[in-house]
């Protein structure tokens, strides 16, 4: 299999942008890692076609070649089609039978049997996983199959899949062989809701796009409660803690959290009111265009003729806004539905004239003869009288004027799309001065936006600045401390001996908890900090034992010179915690990654050269535990940069 290029053939020929699949992921491909047989692909097709408005009307599955194109078509097209569809496989054949059609499925499958064919597993011995299998295929030189089983779990396991994949693309080979593919594909939180952006960004009208619209109407109500969720997390954290360090970084992340979910509550909206807006001048068109032909036939010629040229002026581009908000678009469609009925449907003498003809139809008699010349002469006497369509018609009129002067016309996006370098005059001179106007804001918003970070960065260093300083003094004073003591006889200062450290509960409590109960033995860099905003290691209160070992045992041991007795003591404890201590980087690997194990502290660069780590040959955040620290001799110290899981390299 030769490697992927670029930019995809298929991409390339439609004019879009490069693909998102990789080269490897050919019709051909795609058909061999599905196990469909041809009932299944005619399920398949008839779901394809309701759910996506471009899938080939001639693809009814009766063609499986023909059906493996459409796919490789719209998962190019569409970032998550490849996702989704593997997703309909479950929804259609269940849980069971759907998993053994999935591609997921196969191509990991794929890659476990060749793993075990060339490191067969030890009888008896744990069970591997994936990232085991991943490591042992790299190791013997098969690429292709680990970029394809890093593909498959980035593309269709979810963001935990990802997450864990996101350490392979730093591989210049994978990234080469799927890179591309999967930065057009980034998680940033559920799939389906970028699915549904992208559709109904670019979906034409009709009965898919009202799902879509329907779909969002849903996520929004999602990410409202979300929201409502977030804040008030947000709100009994601020009540609960105190203005101090140890509880701003969770602070920030928390509004991080409440701000992530309000910009894609804000991106769903915006599409969602896009996408209601055709709907929409689609619905009123309709309505109005079936009213015009009715006026031709039920009203007297000259005032049809005149009905009819209001309508098409109603229908032009210039008389239809750009937005047609919900409270708006119900009266609007109510008075088109009243205009539209007073056109067509009879009045009360018509009605009277139907029945009477009826009767007379189902039994001549000279009474009912009668019955029917009266109800004629009613009919004629008393024409259809056409002042209710007129009102309703105008009410139309008047709604769509006053939406044109809130938010513009069609016509006024489409000069302005259409306007020249050269800067032509848009359609019309309020156009014009509008979109001045709006350019105007927007500059000056630009320039608020530059300046208010500006300021940001300057505030942002000042704190940065003064947590330095801070830190630089509170090393101090540890230091002043430990030479009082040592002057009065006192011996160093063990904060730590003699008290029972409570366990670690949670990783935004362990700051505040290590720098409580072993100050001036074990000291969290803001890198470490940094990391536990995205801690997945489940045991919390392993770390916190690994951390009380770095400032119990290995503390004393560093800080006493040394000494068999000392060193016994530290690898006991490390021993009843299924824990080692190691070097984290290895001599051949030191000039690659030197600078991803060094950091800046108190004013000198120190190189994390020591880890702790437990017993597990995975890469899986949820069990892979990584303790980065380095002796300070400076400060007498243990300095953790980094924790609880692997370092990205």
């Amino acid at each position: 299999m030769q490697p992927i290029a670029c930019v995809p053939e298929a991409a390339a020929k439609d004019g879009l942008l490069p693909g998102m699949l990789p080269e490897f992921a050919t019709p051909e491909w795609l058909k061999e890692n599905h196990h469909l047989m041809r009932a299944d692909l005619r399920k398949l097709a008839s779901a394809m076609a309701e759910e996506y408005s471009d899938w080939p009307a001639a693809v009814d599955g009766s063609d499986d070649a023909a059906f493996w194109r459409a796919v490789h078509t719209l998962a190019q097209r569409w970032a998550w089609f490849l996702w989704l569809f593997e997703e309909r496989i479950l929804e259609l054949f269940g849980r069971v039978k759907g998993r053994k059609k999935q591609l997921g499925r196969q191509i990991l499958k794929s890659a476990s049997r060749r793993a075990l064919a060339l490191r067969p597993a030890a009888p008896g011995g744990p069970e591997d996983f994936i990232l085991d299998h991943l490591e042992a295929l790299w190791e013997e030189g098969e690429r292709v199959l680990v970029a394809q089983s890093v593909w498959v779990l980035w593309c269709s396991g979810g963001p935990e899949s990802a997450y864990m994949m996101s350490s392979w693309l730093d591989e210049p080979e994978i990234e080469r062989l799927v890179g591309h593919a999967v930065h057009r594909s980034r998680f940033r939180g559920l799939g389906g809701r970028d699915d549904l952006v992208d559709r109904l960004a670019r979906e034409a009208g009709g009965p898919h796009l009202e799902r879509l619209a329907a779909r969002a109407d849903a996520e929004c109500a999602l990410l409202r409660k979300d929201m409502a969720d977030a804040y008030g997390r947000l709100k009994t954290y601020v009540v609960e803690h105190d203005d101090d360090r140890p509880s701003a970084n969770v602070l920030s992340y928390m509004v991080l959290e409440f701000a992530a979910l309000a910009d894609e509550l804000d991106e769903i909206e915006t599409v969602r009111n896009e996408a209601l807006a055709r709907i929409r001048h689609v619905a009123l068109r309709t309505l109005l265009k079936g009213a015009a032909e009715a006026a031709g036939q039920t009203a007297p010629a000259g005032e049809a003729d005149a009905l009819t040229g209001q309508i098409q002026a109603l229908l032009l581009d210039t008389a239809l806004p750009r937005c047609i908000p919900d409270p708006e678009w119900e009266m609007c469609r109510e008075q088109a539905e009243r205009f539209r009925s007073a056109m067509v449907e009879p009045g009360s003498h018509e009605l009277a004239l139907r029945e009477a003809s009826g009767r007379y139809a189902e039994n001549p008699s000279t009474e009912n003869l009668e019955a029917l010349h009266a109800a004629a002469a009613a009919e004629r006497e008393n024409p259809r009288s056409l002042d209710p369509a007129k009102k309703a018609l105008e009410e139309v009129a008047a709604c769509l004027g006053d939406l044109v002067q809130r938010f513009g016309s069609l016509a006024d996006g489409k000069g302005a799309e259409e306007e020249d370098v050269d800067g032509r005059e848009a359609i019309g001179g309020r156009t014009r001065d509008r979109e001045r106007a709006l350019r105007a804001e927007i500059a000056e918003l630009k320039a608020a936006k530059r300046t208010a970070e500006e300021r940001i960065s300057v505030l942002e260093q000042a704190l940065a600045n003064a947590g330095q300083e801070n830190d630089g003094l509170r090393r101090e004073r540890h230091r002043l401390q430990r030479r009082l003591a040592a002057v009065d006889g006192a011996g160093t200062p063990s904060p730590a001996e003699g008290e029972t450290v409570p366990a670690l509960e949670s990783y935004a409590d362990l700051p505040a908890w290590a720098e409580r109960h072993f100050e001036g033995r074990v000291v969290l860099a803001g890198r470490a900090l940094r990391a536990l905003k995205s801690a997945g290691f489940e045991d919390v209160g392993l770390v916190g034992r690994a951390v009380g070992v770095l400032a119990g045992s290995y503390w004393r041991m560093k800080s006493g010179g040394g000494g068999k007795a000392l060193r016994d003591a530290f690898e006991d404890e490390l021993r009843e915690l299924r824990l080692q201590e190691t070097k984290s980087i290895g001599r051949d690997r030191q000039g690659k990654a030197r600078d991803d194990f060094s950091m800046e502290w108190d004013g000198r660069r120190l190189m994390l050269d020591r880890h702790l780590k437990n017993n597990t040959r995975t890469r899986d955040p949820r069990h892979c535990l990584r303790v980065y620290f380095t002796w300070d001799e400076t400060t007498r110290q243990v300095v953790i940069g980094h924790l609880p899981g692997h370092m990205r390299m």
